[in-house]
Parts: C-alpha cells; sequence; structure tokens
C-alpha cells in the first residue's frame, strides 16, 4: 500500500494541536454544562400556540377537580385524561373530532414538558381508542373534517379579477398591489402562507400568544422560543434574483426573476429554501415581474437610481453575455418586500422593516371570497391545494414533493389530494359520450357561487340589530348612568373624579354595547347567507314551476326571465374609482386592448402599468368608516346630545311604502323593539301581493281592521276591500291588488277550499297574528279599482275624506280627488236613493259618454248624502287634519256645487 501524503505545514499557519488543553478549563465548561440542566425543546412559535390554549383548558379542569395541575397531569391516569376530555365537550363550543385529536397532541406535548419523556404507550393506545371510538358515539361529536376546497384556474382568475376591479377592503394601495402578490406567488409557487407572511408577527418586547386579547391570571410554565434567525419571516430582497435573458423569439429580452422561499416546514432555520422562477407575461394583470419592480421603485431598492420605469422595460442583454442582472442596494437587502402599515400623525405610512401581517392577509382572502358570492369560504391553503393537485398531475412524485416541501406521499395523499374524482367515468366504463367539460364544473367552486348572494348587511339587518332587546337594555342603563352624572356633577367628564364607579360602569356598558354589536353583525351576516345558498335553488324551482304552470302573476316576469338567459353577463358593473391610477391599472388588465402581442402596444401598456402601480403604491382613500346605523336612536329619553330633527308632517307618518306589507308595516310601528317589515323588489310587486293575500286577508273571515297606532279610531272593516279602499286613501298604499288576486275561498264563501301556496317571503318569516277573518263577499262591494286591467298610480298627497272626497261605506268605493294628468278612477254606477248595490258593470273608459259621466256623479253624490259615510269620513278628516286632496275632474255642475 502506498503511504498516505501528508500535507506539509506552512510556517504562516497556527498549529492548534500543539496548544496545551488546561484542565481546569475543562472542568469549568463541565460544570457550567451540568448547571445548565435540562434543556425544554424549543418548540416553534405556532406550536406554542396550540399548547397554551391546552394548558388553558387543563388549568380550569384542575380547579374544578380540585387538584394541583401538575400532578393531576403527572399521575399519567387515562380515566384523568378522559374526564378532561368529557369535561371539555360539556363547558365549551361544539367542536370536531379533528380539533380533539389536536388537543391530545398538545397535552402529551405538555406532559412532556414536566416528566421529561414521552407519555407511557399503552396510556396512548388507550386514549387513541377512546377518541376514535366511545367519545365521539356519547357526544354525537362528528367525525367530517373540514372542508378542503380546491382551486381551479377559473375561480383563480374570477377572484383575482374581482380583487382588482370591485375590491374595497383595503384603502391603501400599497396593501391593494401587496395582496394581489400574495395571491399571484401563492397560486404560482403553491408555498405555505407562512413562508411568505410570518404568523408571528408581534414585536419582540410586546409578544402576545393567541389572536385574542386575553387577561392573564396565571403565570404560563411554557418556554419562550429562542430564535436564531437573523432575517425576517418573509421574501426579502435578497431573496430576488433580477435579470435579462434573451429571448430569440421576441424581438426585445425577457425580464426574468429567481424567488427564494426560506423558512419551510421541517427544515431547520437557516437552511437553504426552494428557488421557484417567474418571467414576464404579455397579459399584465398575471405578470409576477411588473409588481416586483414596483416594489422596487417604491423603495428605491436599484443600485442604478437613474433606473425609471420608461426605461427598465427597454433594457437589452449585451452580446458578449447571456444574461443581465439587476442589483440591489446593500442596505435593502434584508428589507421584506411585503410590509405593514403604521399610523402616523400624517396618516399610515409604509414600515420600514415590519412584514406584512398574516392575519390581515387572510381576513381580506376571506372577505374577497364573499365579496365574490362563493358559497364556501377562502382561505391560502385553497391556493396550495390547487397547485398540488395541478403538480401531481403533470409531475412526478419526485417533482412534486420537492415543490411543496414534503417528505414522502403520505401528506398530499390525507391533506392536499382532492376528493373530487375530475374524471367521466361513464365515458371510460360504459363508453359513453364525453362530457369533460361538465365534470370540470361540477368540481370547481364557481359550481357554488351566486351573484346575487348578501356580502354586506342591508339597511334592514342594521336596524334590527339596533333594536335587539339587550342592545336596548343596555342603552336604557347607560342613558341612566348618562342622567345620573349629570344630575350629581353636570357632565359626564367631569364625573370621572368625584364618581369614579358611575364612570367606570358607563365605560364598561360602552364596550358591551360595542362587542354586542359587532358580535350580532357577525352573526346576522352569517345567517343570510347561509340562509340565502340554502334557500336561493327552492325558490328558483318555486318560481319556475308557477312559470311551467301558467302563472298568471309570473307571467309578466317570464319574459325577462327568458332574455336573462342569453345573457352571459354575470359580472358586477364597474364601480367608480376615487383614483385614476387604479382605473388605468383596470383597463390595462381587464380593457379590450389587455390581449395585445405588438410589441411596441405590449411595451407602451407595461410602462404605464409600472408607474401606474408605483403611484398607487404611495396613495391612500380617505376615511370610509362612519356611522353606518345610527346608534344613537333614543326611543324614549333625549339624552343623547344630538342636534334635532323637525317632525315629519302628518301625511308623512301616515304614508306606507309599496314595497312592504302594510299590516307588518303597522305592527312594526307598536313597539321599538319589533322588528322593521320585510323589503320586498321593487320588480317583484306580485310576492308583495301574495304575501299580503296568504299571510292576512285569507284569514279575514270576520273582517279586518287597520292595525296602524294613528287609525286606532277607524271603525272595524266588515269587507276586505273597506280596507283596502281605507289603505289606498289614508295610507296612500295600492299595490294594485285586483279582484282575480284574493283569493278564490273569499270569493266563493267557500271555507273547504284551501288558499294559494304561500309566498317565498312568507315561508321565511314569521306568520304574524292579524285581528282579521272570513268575510262574504259580493261583487257590488268590491272598490271599482280592483277590476281595472290597468294599475292606478298613487297621488303624491295623500286623500282623507272631506267634503270633495267620501268613502261609499256600502261599496268601499273611493271616490278621491287626483290630478287631471292622472289616470280617473272609474266611477261604478248606483241606483238613486240606497246604498246597497247588488250588481258593478264597469264601463270602460272610452265608450263613457260625457253625459253619461255627468249623470252618474249626479247619482253617487246624491246617494252619498243620504248615507251615512259622510259622517264618519268628516270625523275622521277633522281627526287627521290632513290638507284636502287634489281635485278629480268632475262635471260642470258638481264644480258649481
Amino acid at each position: 500500500m502506498a503511504p498516505l501524503l501528508v500535507r506539509s505545514a506552512q510556517e504562516d499557519e497556527h498549529q492548534y494541536w500543539t496548544e496545551p488543553i488546561l484542565c481546569e478549563d475543562t472542568r469549568a465548561r463541565l460544570e457550567h454544562f451540568r448547571r445548565s440542566g435540562w434543556l425544554p425543546p424549543n418548540f416553534k412559535p405556532r406550536t406554542l400556540l396550540g399548547i397554551a390554549v391546552v394548558e388553558r383548558y387543563w388549568r380550569k379542569f384542575s380547579i374544578q377537580s380540585e387538584a394541583d395541575y401538575v400532578d393531576h397531569l403527572l399521575q399519567e391516569d387515562k380515566a384523568i385524561y378522559m374526564n378532561f376530555f368529557d369535561w371539555m365537550s360539556r363547558t365549551s363550543r361544539k367542536k370536531r373530532l379533528q380539533s380533539y385529536d389536536e388537543y391530545w397532541r398538545r397535552l402529551c406535548q405538555y406532559f412532556e414538558l414536566f416528566a421529561r419523556r414521552r407519555v407511557s404507550e399503552d396510556v396512548r393506545k388507550q386514549m387513541r381508542r377512546y377518541l376514535d371510538g366511545p367519545f365521539p358515539a356519547e357526544r354525537k361529536i362528528p367525525r367530517r373534517t373540514k372542508d378542503k376546497n380546491t382551486l381551479d384556474v377559473d375561480v383563480f382568475c374570477t377572484i383575482y379579477r374581482h380583487h382588482w376591479v370591485h375590491s374595497r377592503f383595503f384603502r391603501h394601495g400599497n396593501m391593494i398591489v401587496q395582496f394581489a402578490t400574495v395571491q399571484l406567488w401563492s397560486a404560482i409557487t403553491g408555498t405555505r402562507p407562512g413562508v411568505l407572511l410570518p404568523q408571528d408577527t408581534s414585536l419582540p418586547d410586546n409578544s402576545s400568544r393567541g389572536k385574542r386579547k386575553r387577561t392573564h391570571t396565571f403565570e404560563s410554565d411554557l418556554p419562550k422560543y429562542i430564535s436564531s434567525k437573523e432575517l425576517p419571516d418573509s421574501v426579502c430582497y435578497r431573496d430576488i434574483e433580477l435579470f435579462y435573458l434573451k429571448d430569440p423569439q421576441s424581438k426585445r429580452d425577457v425580464l426574468c426573476a429567481i424567488i427564494e422561499f426560506r423558512n419551510l416546514k421541517g427544515r431547520p432555520e437557516g437552511a437553504d429554501g426552494t428557488k421557484f422562477f417567474m418571467h414576464g407575461d404579455y397579459q399584465l394583470a398575471y405578470c409576477p415581474i411588473a409588481q416586483i419592480i414596483s416594489f422596487a421603485f417604491r423603495d428605491g431598492a436599484f443600485v442604478n437610481t437613474e433606473l425609471t420605469p420608461e426605461l427598465i422595460w427597454r433594457l437589452r442583454v449585451p452580446k458578449h453575455s447571456s444574461s443581465l442582472p439587476l442589483r440591489w442596494k446593500p442596505e435593502v437587502l434584508n428589507t421584506p418586500i411585503l410590509r405593514r402599515l403604521e399610523r402616523t400623525p400624517y396618516g399610515y405610512e409604509l414600515h420600514k422593516s415590519l412584514s406584512m401581517t398574516y392575519e390581515s392577509s387572510r381576513q381580506a382572502l376571506k372577505e374577497l371570497g364573499r365579496d365574490a358570492k362563493f358559497e364556501d369560504d377562502i382561505g391560502h391553503y385553497n391556493f396550495r391545494r390547487w397547485t398540488a393537485n395541478e403538480v401531481n398531475r403533470n409531475f412526478t412524485s419526485q417533482e412534486r414533493q420537492r415543490v411543496l416541501g414534503q417528505s414522502g406521499n403520505a401528506v398530499f395523499e390525507k391533506h392536499y389530494q382532492s376528493q373530487f374524482i375530475g374524471r367521466d367515468l361513464q365515458h371510460v366504463v360504459l363508453l359513453r359520450p364525453p362530457q369533460e367539460g361538465l365534470v370540470r364544473f361540477a368540481g370547481s367552486m364557481l359550481r357554488k357561487r351566486d351573484i346575487n348572494a348578501p356580502s354586506e348587511l342591508t339597511n334592514t339587518h342594521k336596524r334590527a340589530i339596533c333594536q335587539n332587546p339587550a342592545i336596548l337594555h343596555l342603552r336604557r342603563e347607560k342613558r341612566e348612568l348618562m342622567a345620573e352624572m349629570r344630575s350629581l356633577a353636570g357632565t359626564v367628564k367631569k364625573a370621572r373624579i368625584p364618581f369614579p364607579h358611575l364612570h367606570q360602569r358607563h365605560e364598561d356598558v360602552k364596550k358591551e354595547i360595542a362587542k354586542l354589536r359587532k358580535r350580532l353583525a357577525t352573526d346576522t351576516r352569517e345567517t343570510a347567507r347561509k340562509e340565502h345558498f340554502q334557500n336561493a335553488p327552492v325558490l328558483e324551482i318555486d318560481k319556475q314551476i308557477r312559470q311551467l304552470l301558467g302563472n298568471s302573476d309570473d307571467a309578466s316576469s317570464e319574459a325577462s326571465d327568458e332574455e336573462n338567459l342569453g345573457d352571459e353577463s354575470w359580472e358586477l358593473p364597474k364601480p367608480e374609482y376615487l383614483f385614476a391610477e387604479r382605473a388605468r391599472l383596470v383597463e390595462n388588465f381587464y380593457g379590450p386592448d389587455a390581449e395585445t402581442f405588438d410589441d411596441d402596444k405590449l411595451l407602451a401598456r407595461r410602462i404605464q402599468v409600472t408607474k401606474d402601480m408605483v403611484a398607487l403604491l404611495q396613495l391612500c382613500e380617505p376615511n370610509r368608516r362612519g356611522n353606518r346605523v345610527n346608534w344613537n336612536i333614543d326611543d324614549e329619553y333625549g339624552l343623547v346630545d344630538q342636534p334635532e330633527e323637525s317632525p315629519l308632517p302628518e301625511e308623512d307618518k301616515l304614508k306606507c311604502a309599496t314595497d312592504v306589507c302594510i299590516i307588518c308595516c303597522g305592527l312594526s310601528r307598536l313597539s321599538s323593539s319589533s322588528l322593521p317589515p320585510h323589503k320586498f323588489p321593487s320588480n317583484r310587486l306580485d310576492s308583495l301581493r301574495r304575501h299580503l293575500i296568504d299571510a292576512h286577508l285569507a284569514y279575514a273571515r270576520g273582517g279586518i281592521s287597520c292595525n296602524w297606532e294613528e287609525c286606532r279610531n277607524v271603525p272595524h272593516f266588515s269587507e276586505i276591500t273597506g280596507f283596502l279602499a281605507h289603505a289606498y286613501s289614508a295610507h296612500s298604499y295600492d299595490v294594485n291588488l285586483k279582484l282575480c288576486h284574493l283569493p278564490h275561498a273569499t270569493q266563493a264563501n267557500c271555507s273547504d277550499i284551501s288558499s294559494r301556496e304561500e309566498s317565498l317571503e312568507s315561508e321565511n318569516r314569521p306568520i304574524i297574528e292579524t285581528p282579521a277573518s272570513s268575510v262574504e263577499f259580493e261583487l257590488g262591494n268590491v272598490d271599482p279599482r280592483l277590476l281595472e286591467a290597468h294599475p292606478v298610480p298613487i297621488t303624491n298627497s295623500l286623500s282623507y275624506k272631506s267634503d270633495t272626497e267620501t268613502l261609499d261605506s256600502s261599496g268601499g268605493s273611493v271616490l278621491g280627488n287626483t290630478k287631471p294628468s292622472s289616470v280617473e278612477v272609474p266611477i261604478r254606477r248606483s241606483t238613486r236613493g240606497t246604498a246597497k248595490v247588488t250588481e258593478l258593470t264597469p264601463a270602460p273608459e272610452p265608450e263613457c259618454k260625457p253625459q253619461n259621466r255627468k249623470r252618474s256623479s249626479q247619482r253617487n253624490l246624491h246617494a252619498k248624502e243620504h248615507s251615512p259615510g259622510k259622517q264618519r269620513g268628516n270625523k275622521k278628516s277633522t281627526l287627521m287634519k290632513a290638507p284636502k286632496a287634489p281635485l278629480l275632474r268632475r262635471s260642470r255642475r258638481l264644480q258649481a256645487q
């Protein structure tokens, strides 16, 4: 064997092995390491958050069990652990079985901190059997995991376009562009959200665990996380290589980038990350390079200080080189690209070092999905699962593991692989014609998108929250405290020092009101969305069934529905933007010239987009916050300092809007805590008519009264037509309710005939009890407007019974005064000297001669002079003190009288 060649020592090289080792130094280090004791595990911040939740539960459980929490934990008794999970399911909100599995893992880690060893294998097996079998069976805990939806390219394009065109979640232009970058990078790379945005974004000197702010009543035993990282948990400028490459297929070179994603899960801190390649795109909305260079111009990151958006797109690779890199300034290498905003005396400004928070991106993505009318919420992992399935379909398993940062196939198959089989098995097995397009759309989230879904609270919802009994009780207590402090100290502010208990209670009540309003608003919004997606298909099917069966009420809307079937434009109208830069960006992203391939036009668009994006990064919209609801409405007292409003005129108080039910409106006006009436769409009066008939008039078997507080002195109406005439004359309420609209059972006086199917709106509202019962119907007692073929317009001013307008008590017809330009209400013929009419034959308008109308007017006037209806009308007119309405077009003789 040849002798080994030993490298000769150089003269200037220090030989460490020649130095003597002192025993005193070695022993001192040994004592130092012995004194350090047991080293606790250095859990990541996310793991510490999970253990902290279990620690709070365990301490509460130990207090109720009257045992020391450490001794109770170290007994390692399976019965104690089973009792703990049983207590948790009884005393906390409902959870899935997957959550209890996570809690058991965290409890084992909490056990290791005190026992300095793992839980015994026997206890692990017994607890696993308990959590898999008896526990969910006894407590009825669902075994289904959370729905893990997967995006596709169509869904991504929809939400990405909605963000640029319609979203108003962020006011600052910097957050708008950064949020678009987060979406685009997540879609391209499929990386975890914690790689782009740190989930633990608290300051070093003000660390806090958990999303909710808690008042810690005990000192936690959890160790602190010791970080050895020198760089932020986000993408910095040093992680991006920006360079030009030659493109043989184009006259211009292509600007490209290689981005290294650090902080990967399962890798030690400071280890190498995964590098992804990104290039420019002619469709500038999906060009990540345009966003990167916009951030660089925002931060002044280029070494070449004279570089501008007009020049950067015109650079070329020199002939003697294969690429042209762009260098960053040394002082910005450790600066995160995606950063948060900080509030300054001059407004919101970009922070110099702190990264954009994960929570802000999560909330924005959730609201974006709801604002885009999707039924299921959208999260960051929807992007990762989409990329994982596409990579698995096109790459090998080893490449997929490298892209996703996984070490095996088990995690992908359990958590990432789509549960939907996106293949046409009928085509493969039965050899039927392929339907790949239908299969792809059936598994897409677009199938559960409804453009009419509510995304914000309506005024009705806000008014209901304001009139919630708990809110009213707290507001009443607040008013009492304000009155007491004002009586003792003069003002609320002056009562802070002499009466601290009253002032503190007043502040606590204000916080309780704000917290309760927020919770009610969230619950109401969630309930409205769920009810819409649950009931909208049912209502649509019912509407189409009635149209197919030839229902006359929906015949008018059938033509419009057929026109809408051919209209494929389901996008919301484009809003008006406050900044011209965003308007130009939207035009260049999604305008008619967005698909231009011409080099000169594409270069001009790239320059304009870069300039507009850099300008938008510095802009911020004014504060949009305001009193969405007048929370300071006081129904009982006037203690809140608000400008007094002039009282409404008497006629405005009596007017009833034609998009609500007049009876439901009267019920809501009886009490301040009553819910407001449901508002029907203005173009669907048929729904309002069905609700009025099926919910109220169908049960008017003994007459009906007006339930408005102002009409409490109005006598009871024995017939429906009298009530409708009163609604038209006193409340200016007319929904074009004709005789054919009334229930068949009422017309035929048959109690064995059921009323029509309840309207869609009345099914979703509780049944309102009204003082109504059945009434026998006679054709002679029908208001003539009910038999008209055309709608009767409502005059601007209210019509009351006076000397010039009367209400026929027997027939219930209104002889109201209207303007000459309005459509006249036909006057029915009545027998001279009697108020009882047995037959009604309305004459068509063209066939009425002037002399016949003149005689008919004289007969009606003579009949009303001998009827008691005029006295009641004069009495009511005196009570109401309403102005006289415009006169009807009458004959010259009547006008002379």
